[in-house]
């Protein structure tokens, strides 16, 4: 269960005051209605099989006393710790014996105003239980002193997650907003103090106190009738008791309002500055608002890239750098930051100002506005595609927003109106005057020390700040558009063979060797997902290449492509609708691309350039360069960087792809090192796949490829080994005692260097071990023993090592180290024994309703295809994923635990305690 603070949340909207003149309509999809006891109900029927509910209390952190800190929160956590229906945590197993996993779709969270109680189901084959459960959370919970003993570890274990003692900047800034106002003394999770002096009486007396039909509200939605929906509500919930005298829940809600502010950087924070202005009001009840709030959108988004745009060409390394608007306190706040190493302070902050001043005053150029009118066409046109690929649990959360914030779930037919009014009324003029009233803000300024002696001077400086940013900026200069088309192949490849097999794939052979897939799928409408991989990765490489491999990626981006800049070629893309994602991993590389139908050729003509006709360009370099040094400094110099850097420096050897890059490396790697590792993984074929998803016909696919993707010039090369090179003699106990929290970090790694290579099914048993493993886990080390919040257990093998590569983590009081060493201890040694067959097939059905939305979700399932054919697994088991897991049998299972678990496998330990 999470906590959630409703602080800052990040939503693309900005404002400036209009008159409500029409008013936003409401989706009559819904069903709402009240009971005569005062529950209120949403019902949102659709034509897909998810199930998704949420009861939602009006009683949250803010109605506690100074002796209930907490309380709110306990309370949510005892929704699961037994009650009328349901013993202690039966409504977890019962739940995950349909498919469901705790955490992801079973979940609660507690803010300052209300608790909110979650259910997202495959199916509806549960509907009636999962309603049974949320009827016995509104007054029939146990509260044992047993269950509310057990749990006062498990909350304080949360804390010790959630709330560290050493805060980061962005923290301080909240926490000295709300000084003064009675958000200062609330904090959803509690205090140690006040959790640890919870008993079942005072607990049971607040819920008693507090949970009341007239504060709740039920939300229903996915494959149901929405009459009979109501009438299943109407059976659970209509016999609880209306109280007569029950409390007033109003609480008031302060208003914050923001204020200069300088203080230390976090120990994860870079020096910063931020300018703030606060927009208006984030609520919109009109179309006229919500049109406003986009034309902030937009010019925002410009401002963005304008600010990236001018850092790039400057070739000034930071390491965030930002224009967005973010939701404070119901407010809109238009926020541009960038963050920097100490001795770039200066030219950065300049630089940031001195863009701003030129944008307010000279604006963007007719050019630069193309690309956000072609994304805001797309996304008119995309309206109801987009629409549809909403599910349950997205129809619940938008409903749980609404009743939350106050805001309007729109129809569709509405928001099609707004959206098209808002595209046709884009013009430069009023883009410009959008990013003028933007800049033309009155600012606070954020400032992040480096330390603490800088803070007086850079208060005194803010002034001087402001002064800057309020002179005319400087004219830009006007570039002549040069002619950057991409490049395209001097001749065509061949189709060697096409075929259409028996899974329903289009497949060809072309004459350099990439083999092609095609799935036909109508329901993508004009939406292509395309993927461009190859097995490799990092292991195709000599260890001389690797730390060019860490700046590959970001420097290709920054450079450019073709006749393109980094960021001409972003505009090329933005305006064409592609989206492009490279990627390199361990044992695999590639490209994967979004488009629409009528970009296909433009799509494979970027590919062609990306795969032959890369940029790099020295400053690119170095200011990439700069950013991962700094930022790799930092986080080393943290308790946790030492940490995780001791862990990985007794696991790997010095010449493994997975020891991590050191500092010198790093400023060693030269242009022709980046082309080399461009040239290795792009110009070579190690079995090179392109998948393709979307409403085509073959017809319309084989010129493309034979034009672009067979011209691709490609040498052979054979598969790499796959072997990592671990540590040979790793200390079998690693403890660093620096962490400045009361917190003890503990992690086991578990490791067969010599296991059997990976398929597709151990890629599926593997996957049911890990939630086999994570639920022993949190049955024995949170539920029995209390001694975690949250541990977590996860496979860091990748696909084709011949390796099984586990690690079990906790988080725990330092005085409980050897406690915690045993129970992790007792659950691998319990594990590696053997799993039941009733846990195999928890694990099984967990799996198959993991992947279900596969069908649902071409993007998703493109990557799936992509990955299992590169690696050779084939896409058999992908396409009846419940006949793969069916298949699996207890022996082969077990055979795995043995294999990841057992005596051939080498464990060592980490520990971060606090300094002595």
């Amino acid at each position: 269960m999470r906590i959630i603070l409703l602080i800052v949340s990040i939503f693309i909207v900005g404002c400036t005051q209009s008159s409500p003149t029409t008013p936003i309509q409401p989706d009559p999809n819904w069903t709402q209605g009240q009971l005569d006891n005062g529950v209120k109900y949403h019902i949102y029927p659709t034509d897909k099989e998810p199930v998704s509910l949420r009861l939602y209390v009006h009683i949250g952190s803010a109605h506690e006393t100074e002796q209930q800190k907490g309380y709110a929160h306990f309370l949510e956590h005892m929704a699961f710790n037994g009650s009328t229906n349901f013993t202690s945590n039966d409504v977890v197993k019962m739940f995950e014996s349909a498919g469901l996993s705790f955490g992801a779709d079973i979940n609660a969270y507690t803010s300052y105003y209300e608790t909110v109680y979650q259910l997202d189901l495959p199916d509806n084959a549960q509907l009636e239980n999962a309603m049974m459960w949320m009827r016995d959370i509104a007054d029939g919970l146990t509260i044992s002193d047993a269950e509310v003993a057990k749990e006062i570890g498990v909350i304080k274990g949360e804390i010790r997650r959630n709330r560290p003692e050493n805060k980061g900047f962005s923290e301080r800034y909240y926490d000295h907003l709300i000084q003064g106002t009675k958000l200062e003394h609330i904090d959803p999770v509690g205090t140690v103090e006040s959790v640890s002096n919870t008993t079942s009486d005072s607990l049971r007396a607040f819920y008693q106190q507090w949970y009341h039909p007239q504060f709740a509200e039920i939300i229903v939605t996915g494959d149901v009738d929405a009459k009979a929906a109501q009438q299943l509500i109407e059976q659970k919930f209509a016999n609880w008791t209306a109280a007569k005298t029950a409390p007033d829940n109003t609480v008031e809600k302060p208003r914050l309002t923001l204020t200069d502010y300088v203080d230390t950087v976090g120990q994860y924070d870079m020096p910063s500055l931020t300018l703030m202005s606060t927009r208006g009001p984030s609520l919109y009840t009109s179309r006229e608002k919500q049109i406003e709030d986009w034309f902030d959108n937009l010019a925002l988004e410009l401002i963005n890239r304008k600010l990236n745009a001018a850092f790039d060409d400057a070739a000034v390394p930071v390491q965030e750098l930002v224009a967005a608007s973010i939701d404070m306190d119901k407010n809109n706040v238009a926020l541009y930051s960038v963050s920097f190493s100490p001795e770039q302070r200066e030219t950065a902050e300049q630089l940031l100002i001195a863009t701003l001043a030129t944008l307010r005053d000279y604006g963007v150029t007719e050019n630069d506005i193309q690309a956000s009118i072609a994304a805001n066409k797309q996304q008119l046109t995309d309206l109801d595609y987009d629409w549809s690929q909403q599910d349950a649990p997205d129809y619940a959360e938008a409903k749980s927003y609404s009743i939350s914030t106050g805001e309007i779930n729109q129809s569709k037919q509405d928001y099609r109106a707004a959206l098209t009014q808002f595209v046709d009324s884009i013009t430069l003029d009023k883009v410009n005057a959008q990013i003028h009233s933007l800049l033309s803000d009155e600012f606070v300024v954020l400032r992040a020390a480096e330390n603490e002696q800088a803070i007086a001077s850079l208060s005194a400086e803010i002034p001087a700040l402001k002064a800057k940013l309020a002179e005319k900026g400087a004219k830009p200069i006007a570039l002549a558009a040069g002619d950057n088309q991409l490049a395209g192949p001097q001749a065509s490849g061949q189709v060697v063979a096409q075929k259409t097999n028996e899974l329903g794939f289009h497949v060809w052979t072309l004459s350099n060797g990439v083999e092609v897939w095609l799935e036909t799928d109508p329901t993508t409408e004009e939406h292509v997902s395309v993927i461009y991989a190859s097995q490799g990765g990092y292991a195709a490489l000599t260890p001389n290449l690797f730390a060019a491999a860490d700046l590959s990626v970001p420097v290709v981006i920054k450079s450019g492509v073709g006749g393109y800049n980094g960021s001409d070629f972003d505009s090329y893309l933005t305006r064409n609708s592609i989206r492009v994602f490279p990627f390199v991993s361990s044992t695999h590389h590639g490209v994967e691309l979004a488009l629409t139908k009528e970009k296909l050729a433009d799509a494979f003509k970027v590919i062609f350039n990306i795969t032959t006709n890369i940029n790099v360009d020295q400053r690119q370099l170095d200011k990439v360069r700069q950013e991962n040094i700094q930022q790799q400094s930092n986080y080393l110099a943290t308790p946790h960087g030492k940490w995780t850097q001791a862990a990985n420096r007794n696991i790997f050897s010095p010449e493994s792809r997975k020891y991590n890059q050191s500092a010198p490396a790093l400023s060693m790697v030269t242009p022709e090192d980046i082309r080399a590792v461009h040239h290795e993984l792009f110009g070579k074929n190690r079995g090179n796949k392109f998948v393709i998803v979307g409403d085509l016909t073959p017809a319309e696919v084989t010129p493309l490829l034979r034009h672009y993707i067979a011209s691709i010039p490609l040498d052979e090369a054979s598969a790499p080994s796959y072997k990592v090179a671990y540590n040979p003699e790793p200390k079998a106990l690693v403890t660093v005692a620096e962490n400045n929290e009361q917190n003890t970090l503990y992690t086991v790694s578990v490791i067969n260097s010599d296991a059997s290579a990976g398929t597709a099914r151990t890629a599926f048993i593997d996957d049911m071990l890990q939630r086999v493993l994570s639920k022993r886990l949190n049955e024995y080390v949170r539920e029995e023993l209390g001694l975690d919040y949250a541990p977590d257990a996860y496979s860091v093998s990748r696909d084709q090592e011949p390796a099984t590569d586990w690690v079990v983590d906790a988080q725990v009081a330092p005085k409980d180290i050897d406690k915690i060493d045993k129970a992790i201890d007792t659950v691998l040694a319990d594990l590696a024994k053997g799993v039941t067959q009733q846990e195999l097939d928890i694990a099984a059905k967990q799996l198959t309703v993991a992947l279900h939305p596969l069908k649902e979700n071409p993007v998703e399932r493109t990557w799936f295809y992509t990955r299992y054919l590169i690696h050779g697994y084939g896409v058999e088991a992908l396409k009846d994923v419940d006949a793969m897991a069916d298949s699996i049998t207890l022996e082969e299972f077990n055979q795995r635990v043995t294999e990841a678990f057992g005596a051939g496998t080498v464990k060592t330990k980490y520990r971060l305690t606090p300094a002595q």
